[in-house]
């Protein structure tokens, strides 16, 4: 079984436990989910185009760093379901889920993957 396998099936297993109980997920033992290598690229090309979180015509706030997005999306490391960044690419409801329409919502590997983050401490590695 490849590793990216594994990683992802753990992933798996970990929200489905962490949504089906009360318990606080163990992240202890995934592969680390590194900022600048996976977090950085799900925000730079979902949430920074022209009229939201980038450069020009910042909606609110922009996401361009780090430091940014730790700040504007309330993320409290170590617990995705506290964090405002997880609840807004979660969402199901149409008013409040980020990207907004016109734009995709983000796919289920890359919440997944923002959720570890998030969990294993949201380093910026």
């Amino acid at each position: 079984m490849s590793v990216y396998l594994k990683f992802f099936l753990s992933v798996i297993f970990i929200i489905l436990f962490s949504t089906s109980c009360k318990h606080k997920p163990n992240f202890s033992g995934l592969a680390t989910v590194s900022y600048s290598q996976h977090i950085q690229p799900i925000i730079n090309s979902n949430c920074t185009q022209s009229g939201c979180h980038g450069l020009q015509n910042q909606e609110e706030f922009g996401l361009l760093t780090y430091s940014d997005l730790i700040k504007h999306t309330e993320v409290v490391s170590g617990s995705p379901e506290q964090s405002e960044l997880y609840h807004v690419i979660r969402s199901y409801n149409s008013e409040k889920i980020m990207p907004r329409a016109p734009y995709k919502p983000l796919s289920e590997k890359q919440i997944q993957l923002i959720y570890v983050w998030i969990g294993q401490g949201a380093l910026n590695n």
